[in-house]
């Protein structure tokens, strides 16, 4: 896991803004320079004089808790359905219906 592929690097970072706050304050840390400000293992590692594979087990370790997270409450996979289901309706509705959609869907 020490490189994820894109699919996985937007999901995990997309796990992390929703279950990041259930982390520790020092994985929370670290993740957010992995998945939001996309530094590198090692740029990680120098900032906090910490190994590189001490970071990538942070990472991993984060992962694993942020898919235990989603698998134990589903808010991702619920507030991905619910985001479908606007754009379903945004798009066959009347206009008043459809601007209110859209303004829900900037909100998610």
């Amino acid at each position: 896991m020490a490189k994820f592929e894109l699919e996985d690097f937007v999901q995990f970072g997309q796990l992390f803004e929703i279950y990041g706050g259930l982390l520790s304050n020092d994985r929370q840390s670290i993740c957010l320079d992995y998945f939001s400000y996309n530094m590198t293992l090692a740029e990680i590692a120098e900032q906090r004089n910490i190994s590189r594979q001490a970071v990538l087990d942070a990472v991993k370790k984060s992962c694993k808790k942020l898919q235990a997270f989603e698998n134990e409450l589903g808010l991702f996979a619920k507030r991905t359905k619910l985001k479908k289901l606007l754009e379903e309706i945004a798009q066959s509705s009347s206009k008043r219906v459809k601007e209110k959609v859209e303004k829900a869907l900037k909100e998610i």
